[in-house]
């Protein structure tokens, strides 16, 4: 690999496909000298993060408070994961669709290497909404590497 790649950047969503991502990712930027960005994208669909929290009806004004609340749950069930934080690990938050804020978030840092889990939904959302990673495959610029 080459040295111009300065930044991993791991889409996390808490499921078992993005923990590994975040594992794989980790090492990686061990051995390559590598900063790490943890990306979690809040969505609404179907529910979505709400569920999560236990939470059906949220308020306006309380929705950035849940959106916090979600991304610290993801970034720590990660750090658990990784058996800590070490390192050099930068979060982003972010809203929307997750395939297209995370392409668009990538445009951004155009030097840096994507690792990501297969699968962070049910078959039966991807039957339906199609998989993030195959998106993000597909329009991504830069280097992309998909975790089984």
């Amino acid at each position: 690999m080459s040295a111009e790649f300065n930044d991993i950047i791991v889409p996390v969503d808490g499921s078992e496909n993005s923990l590994r991502a975040a594992r794989f990712a980790s090492d990686l930027a061990k051995a390559m000298g590598s900063k790490m960005t943890l990306v979690y994208v809040f969505t609404t669909r179907s529910g979505g993060n709400f569920d999560f929290l236990r939470i059906t009806h949220p308020e306006e004004e309380d929705i950035e408070q849940l959106k916090k609340e979600a991304a610290r749950k993801i970034f720590d069930k990660t750090y658990q994961a990784l058996g800590g934080k070490e390192g050099e690990i930068k979060e982003e938050s972010l809203s929307g669709d997750p395939a297209t804020e995370i392409i668009q978030y990538l445009e951004k840092y155009p030097s840096s290497i994507t690792v990501m889990g297969r699968r962070g939904l049910s078959r039966f959302e991807a039957l339906l909404l199609g998989s993030v990673s195959e998106k993000v495959v597909r329009h991504a610029t830069g280097p992309v590497t998909i975790i089984h």
